[in-house]
């Protein structure tokens, strides 16, 4: 038997793993932007998780050395919850109105290699921030984990802060609103 001479240009076929607990997220997105849930009720309520009202969710891509422990270190430490994963180069995870993509440099999608060879790197100074309802006790309970910090709580404008390290270098902040803090209004939106 002859080989096909276009195997070489073919992708590499890339397992997900099905979860329900996906399906059942992505229902949810759907009946949420105007579809119609399987009963054929109008849909209505709530934005799905991960999804601002009138909006589409804020997606921040880090590059992680290992899948497996930056989703460990997130969704079990900070919260996020798993949406995707496709192992071993790519994983989708939520955390309120922000859609976090991890990928693995190297490997198919945005992990792969520019056409000058360079190759994404995990680390750097940008950053995703989180609010914390208790900044001293929940650095308390991410030392106690294992976790590793770039130094000590700080007083920035408004807000008590500290760089917190993923498993490959990425930095998360996490900050304690003050006194003179203060959100921006919801607007609806325009259009």
């Amino acid at each position: 038997m002859t080989t096909d001479p276009l195997d070489a240009l073919r992708l590499p076929i890339v397992p997900v793993e099905p979860r329900p607990e996906f399906a059942d997220a992505l229902l949810r997105r759907i009946e949420s932007a105007g579809g119609e849930p399987a009963g054929g009720e109008p849909a209505g309520g709530e934005p799905a998780g991960g999804e601002p009202a009138g909006g589409e969710p804020v997606t921040v891509r880090y590059f992680v050395d290992d899948l497996a422990a930056a989703v460990g270190f997130y969704c079990g430490l900070l919260g996020f919850s798993e949406e995707v994963r496709s192992a071993p180069a790519f994983a989708m995870l939520y955390r309120g109105d922000l859609r976090l993509l991890l990928s693995v440099p190297g490997l198919p999608g945005a992990g792969r290699a520019l056409p000058d060879g360079s190759l994404p790197a995990p680390g750097g100074w940008n950053r995703i921030a989180l609010q914390v309802t208790d900044l001293a006790a929940t650095v308390a309970e991410l030392r106690d984990a294992g976790t590793r910090f770039r130094g000590e709580i700080a007083a920035g404008v408004g807000v008590r802060q500290i760089l917190l390290q993923d498993p490959s270098g990425n930095l998360v902040e996490l900050f304690e609103p003050g006194a003179g803090y203060r959100e921006r209004e919801q607007r609806p939106p325009s259009g």
